[in-house]
Formats: C-alpha cells, sequence, structure tokens
C-alpha cells in the first residue's frame, strides 16, 4: 500500500483547532465542534436577543448527533444549561441539521421551532415535538418575530438544497444564517472558522455535488444581493464563516458556478478538455510520487474494472492520454488510484485535485473520500478505501 510522504500543510501553516463558543458577531456564536479529522464541519449557532424582560436564545441548525456532546458543552458554557434554549430554527431536514433537535425540545418542554412547512413535514419522522411550531412562509411575511421586537427577514432558497430550504437574515447583525448554501468541504486539520480566498475550492466542489442546477443558485444569490441593509457576513452550516471582505467575491462565483445537472453537459464539453488534461497529469504526478509509476500505469491500463474509463483514456508507453469526458475520466482515474488506499493517501489526491481546478478554472469532479471516519467496527469507509493506518 502507498504511503503518503510529508507534504506541505495546509495553506498558512499549522493551526490549533478552535474550541468552546467561537463569538462570530456580538451575542451570536458558533457552538458546533470543529472536527480536524472530517471533511465537512458541521457549524450549529447560538443568537441571545436582549431588551426584554429576560435574554431569548435562540439555536440555528441544531446540528448532528455526532456533536452532541460539543454543542451541550458549548451551550452550557454560555448559558448553564441546554433548557436556556428558548427556540431553534432549521434551514432543512437533514440530520446533521436537525440531529439535535430532540434534545433540546426534551430540555426545554416550552420550545419553539422554526421552519418552513415542507421541512417540517419530513423532520417530523425524527419522532420530536416543540411546544410551538412557527412555519416560516416568506409569501405571507417576509419578516419574522423571533424575540419580542427582534425579526429575522427570511430568505427562500429553494432547492439550494431541498425544495423548502429557508436562509435567516438577521439584520441586526447583518448575518445571513444561510444552511448548506457557501457550505464547502474542508482539507483535513483546516478547520479555522473565518474563511479565506483559498477555501472557494471546497465550497464550490460541496455545491457541485450536492447542488441541482446553477439556476437555483442564481436564484438564491439575486435574493441576497437584495437584502437591506447588505449583508456583511455568511454563517453556513457547513465549512467556514464568510466575512464582509469575501462575501461580494463569494456571491459573483456562487451565480456562475456550474453544479448538478449543469456538469452533465460539460461532461460533453471540448472547453474544458485541455484543463482536465493539465489536471490529470498533475494527480498521476503526485500518485506517482507515493506509489510508483510502474504502479500507477498499472492501474490505468487493468481491463477488468468496469468504470469505462478505457473509452476516455488509453496508455501509451509511459503516458496516461485524455481522449474525451474530462470531467467524467478524472473521476474514475481518481477511484482507481484511491481503491485500496488509506484515508490519509486518498485525500492527498483530493487535495492535488482542488488545487488543479482552482488554478486551472476548471469544475470540480466529485473526487470525495466517501465517509471522513470508518463504519463501526470494520475499519472501511463506505467507498470501500481501507482507512487504517499501516
Amino acid at each position: 500500500m502507498a504511503t503518503v510522504p510529508d507534504s506541505p500543510g495546509a495553506p498558512g501553516g499549522p493551526r490549533k483547532t478552535p474550541a468552546g463558543p467561537i463569538e462570530i458577531r456580538p451575542d451570536c456564536w458558533m457552538v458546533g465542534r470543529r472536527n480536524p479529522v472530517a471533511l465537512l464541519q458541521c457549524n450549529t449557532y447560538l443568537r441571545r436577543f436582549e431588551g426584554g424582560r429576560s435574554p431569548v436564545h435562540v439555536c440555528v441548525d441544531p446540528g448532528s448527533r455526532i456533536d452532541f456532546p460539543v454543542i451541550e458543552r458549548n451551550i452550557c458554557q454560555l448559558l448553564g444549561d441546554l433548557d436556556g434554549i428558548n427556540a431553534f430554527s432549521l434551514n432543512h431536514q437533514d440530520p446533521d441539521v436537525v440531529g439535535n433537535a430532540l434534545a433540546l425540545c426534551e430540555a426545554n418542554p416550552n420550545i419553539s421551532a422554526i421552519m418552513t412547512e415542507e421541512v417540517w413535514r419530513l423532520a417530523q419522522h425524527l419522532d420530536f415535538r416543540p411546544r410551538r411550531l412557527h412555519f416560516a412562509n416568506a409569501t405571507r411575511s417576509p419578516l419574522f418575530t423571533v424575540a419580542d421586537q427582534h425579526r429575522w427577514q427570511l430568505v427562500p432558497t429553494p432547492f439550494c438544497h431541498f425544495r423548502g430550504a429557508m436562509a435567516f437574515y438577521d439584520t441586526e447583525l447583518r448575518t445571513l444564517f444561510s444552511g448548506d448554501l457557501f457550505g464547502g468541504l474542508n482539507q483535513l486539520n483546516r478547520v479555522h472558522v473565518w474563511a479565506e480566498e483559498s477555501d472557494w475550492a471546497g465550497i464550490a466542489q460541496f455545491h457541485q455535488i450536492y447542488m441541482p442546477t446553477r439556476e437555483a443558485l442564481r436564484y438564491a444569490v439575486r435574493q441576497i444581493r437584495a437584502l437591506k441593509p447588505a449583508v456583511e457576513l455568511i454563517a453556513p452550516q457547513h465549512g467556514f464563516v464568510v466575512g464582509s471582505d469575501l462575501v461580494p467575491l463569494f456571491l459573483g462565483r456562487m451565480y456562475d458556478l456550474l453544479v448538478g445537472l449543469d456538469l452533465l453537459a460539460v461532461e460533453l464539453d471540448d472547453t474544458y478538455l485541455e484543463g482536465y488534461r493539465e489536471l490529470l497529469a498533475r494527480l498521476l504526478q503526485r500518485a506517482g510520487e507515493t506509489m510508483g509509476r510502474e504502479e500507477v500505469l498499472s492501474r490505468m491500463s487493468v481491463p477488468d474494472v468496469p468504470d469505462g474509463l478505457e473509452r476516455l483514456a488509453t496508455v501509451r508507453g509511459e503516458d496516461v492520454v485524455l481522449n474525451c469526458e474530462g470531467y467524467t475520466a478524472v473521476t474514475r482515474v481518481f477511484a482507481r488510484l484511491g481503491r485500496g488506499e488509506t484515508l490519509e493517501f486518498v485525500n492527498a489526491l483530493r487535495s492535488e485535485v482542488l488545487a488543479a481546478c482552482s488554478d486551472l478554472g476548471l469544475p470540480i469532479p466529485p473526487v470525495g473520500a466517501g465517509l471522513d471516519e470508518e463504519l463501526p467496527g470494520t475499519g472501511i469507509g463506505a467507498d470501500g478505501i481501507d482507512m487504517q493506518p499501516r
């Protein structure tokens, strides 16, 4: 098996993993877990509203059950106990968003919940019951009273990535709680809180995998650009918080990003073929530094792998020649190189792909490494990658 040689760390060098409640705005904290061994961070936020008879605390996207011990500890550090949460909001119904809703309902039987009717239709099957359920319906009213006189603006983001997805805009903090929109994958150990421009590659890949079409993203971007006052901070449910210096830049890139169904057409488009040839060369070189060129060529020329790669790329002597459909071909080459290898090696290849796509302006192929942690009791990830250290 391949062992990964020493390589440069994440941009900016080694960083300490953030821990504890992290204030991103006055009276607003990220209380989720920053997990250095995960490719996808799940962000949970706590917003405190003052000015009434007593403070009101709202939890935004309660998060994954896997992260519950950390989320509970962070909330208790701020409030003393979970029963201090008065309400929670859900952008959509995925388990990494709604997993801890039951725990919040059990901690405070008088808790309120805010979500769209489409989200509730599915989330209710997790069998949690808030005391009060408020449907966020922008057609009925664009504003929602969260606490006393404090209001959030409702920002529908349909099909990003769920039909009933709803972002919430806190106009007082000029902060948009955007759900999966503007979420992103990260390199291992790269779990700082604030987005940097180099983090765009992971954001792009996340959207290309999970968002259905560019038109859905463009609708959402138009909604966000129309908000008054203008958004200064985007707090997504995955990845990094996007600060004011990057908000306009990332909005512009998101507007033009090809995702989902759009990429099916790109597969047949010669526009990107030369770029994918360069990407493939870099990927094969990176793999060869670890497993040797002979092993790389052997994997590329195996005839009995039923992935159709031989139609897209051929081995000619010491070279692998990309003939067509670069987006698909790179995905299949990546799978062959990673099969049976350690997660560390696979993620090194993945980082090479992300960097090349960023340099060359290419749509990012779906080269996620499957599960970040092993399946219980097996040592094997969901895609069959051997995850045991060697």
